[in-house]
């Protein structure tokens, strides 16, 4: 197998660096105290108000997936609002694009933190667990017999699961505080104790992503498709001008247009009928009622057009786009035979599957990428060789350190709540191995919403598979497994995909031609920076959320709010699963053996294919992602995109490529800032009083 990857479309072209430098000038500094400064205003401004438009206004999510429109409106005020008036009268005063790639790395690395990356499950888990051991013994039960520390949970009267559960600091952030005061005190010490958590599993995912940066973006040379579009937002313009190359394309703007004025009549007739509003998608529920269509999933019998997953499939290496597409139509087929034939095709069966598949890719990126990770371990043991350049960012040697000090720290802390010490292990290898996934998915694919169909408490299920001798952990090591499912599971906002994003644009940006290594190494200090900063604001702001708001604001208003991390989450990754455990038997009509052994060999003969025969059509990649819920909202949209990048390479190949780029940059950014305007327009109607209506634009 070669270890670098060159597919026949190079979709990882640099991004543009800034013309006004030359090659013989030195780089300008990206990482500035203005930088750092307007970065950290995004930050405060994107943590500050998720929390309550998320969940108390139930409006369009400010992150919502890996193309945050929160994001997309800061940068975009920056490059309109501050850069291009700047450029016209005080150019000396613009910010740089390196200095915009700072900005880009802070924001999109905090994005992870105030809504479903983390703030959505962490405190509404805790809560969650405790209320739902008011009225059920059961419940009740399993939180005793793990023994979770108290500080783990929030100051309160009780000592039982159910005493807690209706103490007042519990009751009133389910049900709303009669006076809106926030508890602070009593929160102090879990926000102290999750946050050590965080920060290391944070700390070993920044590692491990400054080492695997190399790999993947320069010798494998993966798309990082959004990367790529990030780039073209913040590019400087040409001396002389205030806008750059891509926003004065008329290309641009009349895709970008149209898409907005698409969506603005969707929102116009959410307010009022009589606008009419363009249908995007289809609904084939009745026609495919009956045999043997009826057993084909949801996201075949009806599909929404997403702009930016079209816009986003153009920039894949065509294999990759139609991979997603294809094993999704495939997948419809083995419904039809299986099930028409009187077998099953359960969701158990696709977990196991995803695992099988997961535990494979795994081992083929580690094969494909040894010759690297045999030069990070010669630098730890500073065994490094003479032509072997190092990092721009950290010295491999003291990031493989830093990694093995967090992954040891994550285990540690686990132990230290009760957790074995085979069980902490498990629990951060599978944390690790989902959350590195999703990275490498997004830099594979660039999908704007990714999901892993596995479920990570499952580890342990499989050891009860066992005929002769079944393996089992103890209550507290399957609890906290469980409860890390809760908070990790809806992994469409995930951290380390998010920095490699942000690290890939600073890389092609800010860096490109610096001469010198280690130069990035302030980048990582104010991206750590902006995750604390969005850490305590988040969480903050979450609190005082939950405790203000018991009912949503919206015209069709939910209790409580933020209901499936506080009710759903809990109960079917921590509960339900321990009632199930306890009983010793998953009582599943499939060998979970079998079904990891299928996924593992669709992903290892798909890998071995594509890696020695260029002709091979099918990426694994698509596999890990087959059977989640963002593959079943997102499919079509990728078709769509895949068709449309075939005949512009049939009819004009790499010159009308190249000139179709602005087209589909527009239906990317012109849907992201459709959403960020109604999201904005939602948010002044319900300031001045009035009633508002929901506008949901993205997939999420």
């Amino acid at each position: 197998m070669s270890e670098q990857h060159h597919g026949p479309e190079d979709t990882s072209t640099p991004l543009p660096a800034h013309v006004n430098v030359r090659d013989d000038e030195p780089v300008p500094r990206a990482v500035t105290l203005r930088s750092v400064l307007v970065g950290l205003l995004g930050v405060l401004l994107l943590c500050g108000l998720s929390p309550y438009n998320d969940f108390a206004m139930s409006n369009t999510m400010l992150v919502g997936n890996f193309l945050p429109i929160g994001f997309v409106l800061v940068i975009l005020t920056i490059v309109f609002v501050v850069n291009a008036p700047l450029y016209r009268f005080a150019p000396r005063l613009a910010l740089r694009e390196g200095e915009l790639a700072v900005i880009a790395a802070m924001i999109l690395s905090a994005c992870a933190v105030p809504s479903s990356g983390l703030m959505r499950y962490l405190p509404s888990s805790i809560v969650g667990l405790y209320s739902a051991a008011t009225d059920n013994p059961q419940y009740a039960g399993y939180i005793t017999a793990a023994h979770v520390p108290t500080w783990l949970l929030p100051v309160s009267e009780g000592t039982t699961p159910a005493e807690i559960g209706n103490s007042d600091v519990f009751k009133y952030f389910r049900e709303r505080s009669p006076t809106g005061e926030v508890p602070w005190s009593a929160w102090f010490r879990p926000m102290l104790t999750w946050g050590a958590l965080i920060g290391m599993i944070y700390g070993l995912l920044m590692m491990l992503s400054l080492i695997v940066r190399r790999q993947w973006a320069e010798n494998e040379r993966l798309a990082f498709p959004l990367a790529t579009v990030y780039g073209s937002l913040i590019e400087a313009p040409e001396r002389g001008r205030y806008l750059n190359a891509l926003f004065r394309s008329p290309r641009f703007w009349i895709a970008g247009g149209a898409v907005f004025a698409v969506h603005a009549l969707g929102a116009l007739n959410a307010y009022d009928p009589r606008f009419p509003a363009i249908p995007l998608g289809y609904n084939f529920g009745q026609m495919l009622a009956d045999e043997p269509w009826r057993y084909v999933t949801y996201g075949m019998k009806s599909a929404a057009i997403y702009f930016s997953m079209i816009g986003v499939a153009y920039f894949l290496q065509s294999k990759v786009a139609f991979s997603l597409w294809f094993f999704f139509v495939l997948m419809q087929g083995a419904h039809i035979v299986i099930e028409s034939s009187g077998g099953a095709f359960t969701d158990q069966m696709k977990h196991d599957q995803t695992f099988g598949g997961l535990l494979v890719m795994a081992g083929v990126i580690i094969y494909i990428g040894r010759a690297h990770w045999w030069m990070v371990l010669r630098h730890m043991f500073n065994q490094s060789r003479p032509d072997e350049t190092e990092s721009r960012y950290l010295p491999y040697g003291f990031t493989g350190w830093m990694a093995v000090l967090f992954f040891a720290g994550v285990i540690g802390w686990f132990m230290c709540a009760g957790v074995t010490f085979v069980g902490a292990l498990v629990i951060t290898l599978a944390l690790t191995l989902m959350l590195m996934m999703v990275a490498r998915v997004l830099a594979e694919t660039g999908l704007i919403f990714v999901q892993i169909n596995w479920l990570m408490y499952r580890t342990w299920y499989y050891g009860l598979t066992i005929p002769a001798e079944p393996i089992r952990t103890t209550d507290t090591s399957f609890f906290f497994i469980g409860w890390m499912t809760a908070m990790f599971h809806d992994v469409r906002e995930s951290f380390a995909g998010f920095f490699q994003q942000g690290l890939r644009v600073a890389d092609t940006v800010a860096y490109e031609r610096s001469r010198r290594w280690r130069t990035g190494a302030p980048l990582i200090g104010a991206v750590a920076l902006a995750l604390i900063v969005a850490y305590f604001v988040s969480f903050g702001s979450m609190l005082m959320t939950e405790y203000r708001y018991g009912t949503s604001l919206d015209s069709n208003p939910s209790t409580p709010i933020n209901g499936y991390a506080f009710t759903n989450a809990p109960r079917n990754n921590v509960l339900d699963p321990s009632a199930i455990y306890k009983a010793g038997n998953p009582r599943e009509s499939h060998s979970s053996t079998v079904h990891i052994a299928i996924g593992g060999i669709v992903v290892g003969v798909s890998s071995a294919l594509r890696l020695t025969l260029s002709w091979w059509p099918l990426h694994p990649i698509a596999f890990i992602v087959l059977y989640s819920y963002a593959t079943q909202k997102a499919w079509f949209s990728l078709m769509l995109g895949w068709v449309c990048k075939v005949i512009i390479v049939r009819l004009g190949g790499a010159s009308l490529m190249k000139a179709a780029k602005p087209v589909f940059i527009g239906l990317i950014v012109g849907e992201a800032f459709a959403a960020a305007f109604w999201l904005v327009v939602n948010l002044a109607v319900n300031y001045a009083g009035l009633e508002y209506r929901m506008v949901n634009l993205l997939p999420g």
